[in-house]
């Protein structure tokens, strides 16, 4: 089978849940030398959903280290950064990734979420206004990603529930409930 192969049946096999066949399609495929970043980012995903954060983290930074303006790359280690409880790697993490491509509304939202969790209250609404502006089906994939993570956020759940501060300022009561919403179970 040609590298071209793996990493084709390693993107099937993923798509049909099958985690631990796609690992081993996308490993082969690395080691037959197949577009090591685009290979290293759906592996690193993979290991994302399946909560293997230390290889997410390792194949996301190895993929960063071969091109470094990569957004993706910077994106999904935020990603699994956040879903760790370091928050301030992740806002600079998915903040180099917004420097890269400003048009990822998942990551403003995360962005915000880890900017919350670490008293960045007036970043975090900034944020959060921008993912309402670019609300789209990418949103729905950092939810489903986070699963039920995203329950942790009580700093941003706090922000979103007050009465006063960034939130009255930047964010009218309906995009406040969208974002309660998104954040919740």
């Amino acid at each position: 089978m040609q590298a071209k192969e793996y990493f084709e049946k390693g993107q099937s096999a993923f798509v049909s849940g099958k985690h631990e066949e796609s690992l081993d399609m996308f490993s082969k495929a690395l080691e037959e030398g197949y577009e090591p970043v685009r290979t290293l980012l759906s592996r690193g995903t993979v290991y994302l959903h399946m909560d293997d954060h230390d290889k997410a983290i390792e194949d996301f930074s190895k993929a960063l280290e071969e091109e470094g303006d990569n957004d993706r790359a910077y994106y999904y280690r935020g990603v699994v950064r956040l879903k760790t409880g370091d928050y301030q790697k992740a806002a600079e993490d998915i903040g180099k990734s917004l420097a890269i491509n400003s048009d990822r509304g998942a990551a403003y939202l995360a962005r915000g979420m880890a900017r919350a969790e670490i008293d960045e209250e007036d970043g975090a609404v900034d944020d959060f206004k921008q993912a309402m502006g670019h609300a789209n089906v990418e949103v729905e994939k950092f939810l489903h990603m986070m699963g039920s993570h995203r329950t942790g956020f009580q700093r941003s759940m706090a922000l979103l529930e007050g009465e006063r501060g960034p939130v009255t300022r930047q964010l009218n009561q309906a995009e406040v409930e969208k974002l309660k919403k998104w954040m919740a179970p």
